[in-house]
């Protein structure tokens, strides 16, 4: 993938901008990243809150005409995948994949994933994947400072955010091009080898039911599957929430959500 990068010192939101880009027609690996988000988001519209200049704020714009509809959810899981990847390589630690968007470092939020797409009718037109990785921020809001981290913290280490965004990139082309060869199962294996969740006990909320069991596998398809009381359930989106052993809820409940549709 050929990139071209459009930087910010400060920007509404990186997805937003780039979404326009893709009605515009802008070719697939334009790139928008910034010092500073005023109104960066995550999943179901929360606020993604991020200190300036310290961190990696960046949307990458995909045209995978190769993929059907239903087959959008195996990009986040292959970013999720390249990320931490990058993050072996660039800063040697080993991050653990939480379902389905999420990068943590010692059960701690590190790396935000957002995917959304545009439709040309029934056809897929343009994906806006944004990635949001703190990298050198040193201290959170007081609502999430217990469950959030960034890779200084975790390290105490200070990085150079260019080098670790081209490392991301680098990556993500390359898991890109396994997609096209269509070998989804392959990309949801580097994802499973990389998570933690499995025989955890989980809560899914969905609506206004809540389901809680063990969680058993991830499937190619992106589902999560739980062995409940009433079997085997199979989620492809709701809020999750991972249960240590004999232990409350893990840190980070409202950044335990997740949809992959």
């Amino acid at each position: 993938m050929n990139y071209e990068i459009y930087r910010f010192d400060k920007i509404d939101s990186t997805n937003s901008y780039l979404l326009r880009l893709g009605d515009e027609g802008f070719p697939e690996g334009t790139v928008v990243a910034a010092d500073e988000q005023l109104n960066g988001r995550g999943r179901f519209g929360r606020k993604w809150e991020a200190e300036p200049v310290s961190n990696l704020l960046f949307s990458v714009l995909l045209r995978p005409n190769f993929l059907d509809r239903d087959e959008v959810f195996i990009l986040t899981f292959a970013a999720a995948v390249a990320v931490a990847e990058a993050l072996e390589d660039a800063a040697l630690v080993q991050p653990e994949l939480k379902w389905p968007n999420d990068v943590l470092l010692d059960g701690k939020k590190v790396c935000g994933i957002l995917l959304e797409s545009s439709f040309d009718s029934d056809d897929l037109d343009h994906v806006v994947l944004g990635i949001g990785l703190n990298v050198n921020q040193k201290t959170f809001p007081p609502e999430i400072s217990n469950r959030a981290t960034s890779l200084s913290s975790f390290t105490g280490k200070e990085f150079e955010r260019d080098e670790i965004l081209f490392t991301i990139l680098s990556r993500l082309s390359a898991i890109y091009e396994v997609l096209r060869t269509r070998d989804f199962h392959s990309v949801m294996k580097r994802w499973r080898d990389r998570s933690k969740m499995f025989g955890k006990t989980i809560r899914v909320r969905l609506a206004d039911k809540t389901f809680e069991g063990i969680c058993d596998e991830v499937a190619d398809d992106g589902s999560i599957v739980v062995q409940t009381s009433a079997g085997a359930q199979k989620f492809t989106s709701g809020e999750i929430t991972i249960f240590q052993m004999s232990e409350g809820p893990l840190s980070g409940d409202p950044f335990g959500t997740g949809e992959i549709s």
